[in-house]
């Protein structure tokens, strides 16, 4: 009887162990896990008022854009918006890199800010759509961003936070 009892306590302690969650090392909660990330993911709506045309009264919002954000130094940071446009005339997406955005970090959030930013198409400078205003936020869940864009004023990103890591993975 003793046996049984022995080998029901072993398997209700294996069930517990789940090897698929991710285990968080003893003295690191999620706050202390946002402190040291340096490279987050998300995933949001970007939106693009609509100057041009019948519909100018009507943004354009494309939903799933994902977004990487690498903190460069302890005040810079670069953001990359993969497969975008700026409206539903755009025959095509791009990925566009927006570098140098300053930030200052908290514990709860970083706060960026930019102004006269030059993004990047691939390597390109895409010098048409020079980025003024930045501001944005990023918490432990989520990542908002407001700028303008060339004659696009009021841009934003609204993303969920799908990942944060200490470093930006090898590709």
């Amino acid at each position: 009887m003793k046996k049984i009892y022995f080998l029901l306590a072993a398997v209700a302690i294996f069930a517990a162990c789940n090897p698929n969650e991710p285990s968080i090392p003893e003295g690191n909660t999620p706050a202390t896990a946002f402190a040291d990330a340096k490279f987050f993911t998300a995933l949001g709506t970007n939106t693009v008022p609509n100057v041009e045309g019948d519909n100018h009264d009507q943004p354009f919002t494309m939903d799933s854009v994902r977004s990487e954000v690498v903190l460069l130094t302890d005040s810079t940071l670069d953001i990359y918006l993969f497969g975008i446009n700026f409206s539903s005339k755009m025959p095509v997406t791009i990925d566009m890199t927006i570098p140098g955005v300053s930030y200052k970090r908290t514990a709860e959030s970083l706060i960026l800010t930019g102004d006269s930013l030059v993004p990047l198409m691939g390597e390109r400078p895409f010098e048409r759509y020079i980025i003024t205003a930045l501001t944005g936020t990023i918490t432990e869940n989520e990542f908002k961003l407001k700028n303008g864009y060339g004659s696009y004023a009021d841009c934003t990103y609204e993303g969920v936070i799908t990942g944060m890591e200490k470093q930006k993975p090898e590709e």
